[in-house]
Order: structure tokens, then C-alpha cells, then sequence
């Protein structure tokens, strides 16, 4: 019983040249393709991923600006109302008593 071992597909062909063989193995060739392909579909994924990320701090930096400024808005509205009620108080309720005199005379 003469058997020959199972090996892969391929297709061996001769130049004109004797020293010259062009030998293909097709599952060799299919491997490479697959994984080449899988690479690029990694490759294509992330840089979809990274545009995504990209969109999302973006978007999260603009709301943040915008929250910043509504901040910043109450806290001057706070800050002159509260600076608005210190002058009342230091004006009705002096408490420097050599200002004193200086009301009375007016």
C-alpha cells in the first residue's frame, strides 16, 4: 500500500527556465489573506473607535464650557448682590465711632 500523505493544495509550476520554480500553496494563501483581512478590520475598528471618542470629549468640553459659563454668570449675579447688601449694612450700621460725629453734624 503505497500512500501518499495528505498536504495542502498546490499548484507547482515550471518556467522555461529549469532552476526557476513557482510553487503556490493555496491554503497557505487563503491564511494569509484571512489574517491580513482580520488586521485590516481591526485596524478600520479602532480608527472608527478613536473618531468616536474623539466626537464624544468634544462634545463633553463644549458642555462643560457652557456649564462654566452659567456658573460664572450666578456667581457675579451672587457676588453683587452680596456686595450690594455690604454697602447697605456699612452704611446703616457704622460701627466706626469716630464716623459718628461726622453723621450727627449732617
Amino acid at each position: 500500500m503505497n500512500e501518499k500523505p495528505k498536504t495542502a493544495r498546490s499548484y507547482r509550476g515550471n518556467v522555461i527556465d529549469d532552476n526557476l520554480v513557482l510553487s503556490f500553496n493555496f491554503k497557505f494563501l487563503v491564511n494569509i489573506l484571512l489574517v491580513g483581512g482580520s488586521i485590516l478590520y481591526g485596524w478600520f475598528s479602532l480608527q472608527e473607535r478613536i473618531t468616536s471618542l474623539e466626537k464624544e470629549v468634544l462634545e463633553a468640553n463644549d458642555e462643560i464650557r457652557n456649564l462654566m459659563a452659567k456658573h460664572q454668570l450666578e456667581e457675579s449675579a451672587q457676588l453683587e448682590e452680596l456686595e450690594s447688601k455690604l454697602k447697605f449694612y456699612e452704611k446703616e450700621l457704622n460701627i466706626n465711632p469716630l464716623s459718628w460725629r461726622k453723621r450727627k453734624k449732617k
